[in-house]
């Protein structure tokens, strides 16, 4: 039976035992909890915060997200593009999401600030004008994205190929255009 939970606070202690899957969460706020390969699945998250969670290999299917915020959360093996694109908003704040599948998504003024994205995929993305503040890129993929005015400047570890992406009024610090021409064969020497 699909529950609905306005200004709640969960704690693990709330968490245990408790099905997530199929209901609607409004303002609440998930803090320290371990919620790792639990189903999100149908379920309705609004204007939510995460916090200190373990949410690694959960499943997203036809979930909605609007206005979430994961804060200090481990987000790795997480297939986002399962949710459904309607209402998507989400902002990620210092969180380890190794892993991590954006494949296709509209990421349109998304903001991630210090996390750490090793080997998440990117490909096919629409982020115009997201921000991506002091994020680490190690061996992810972007492929026949579109990046257009994306901020990377405090970005590292990118690899975002001119000729397979669009990358037009995207800003990127002078240290990580290595990052933009490493398919050309260029050496760059300071």
């Amino acid at each position: 039976m699909k529950e609905f939970f306005f200004d709640k606070s969960f704690s693990q202690a709330e968490i245990e035992n408790f099905m997530l899957s199929g209901n609607e969460y409004e303002n609440c706020l998930f803090d320290g909890c371990i919620l790792s390969s639990l189903s999100f699945e149908k379920s309705i998250f609004i204007d939510c915060i995460f916090s200190q969670c373990d949410i690694n290999n959960v499943s997203l299917k036809s979930t909605a997200l609007k206005g979430v915020t994961f804060n200090t959360c481990k987000l790795n093996g997480i297939h986002f593009e399962f949710c459904p694109s309607f209402m998507l908003e989400m902002n990620f704040v210092t969180c380890q999401m190794h892993y991590t599948s954006f494949f296709g998504m509209n990421l349109e003024n998304i903001h991630f600030k210090d996390c750490d994205l090793k080997e998440s995929d990117f490909t096919g993305i629409t982020s115009i004008n997201a921000v991506f503040d002091g994020c680490d890129f190690l061996d992810c993929s972007f492929d026949q994205s579109n990046l257009q005015g994306a901020d990377f400047t405090r970005a590292i570890n990118y690899h975002i190929s001119p000729l397979k992406n669009q990358i037009k009024k995207a800003k990127f610090s002078n240290s990580g255009l290595i990052g933009l021409v490493s398919d050309f064969g260029i050496e760059i020497i300071p």
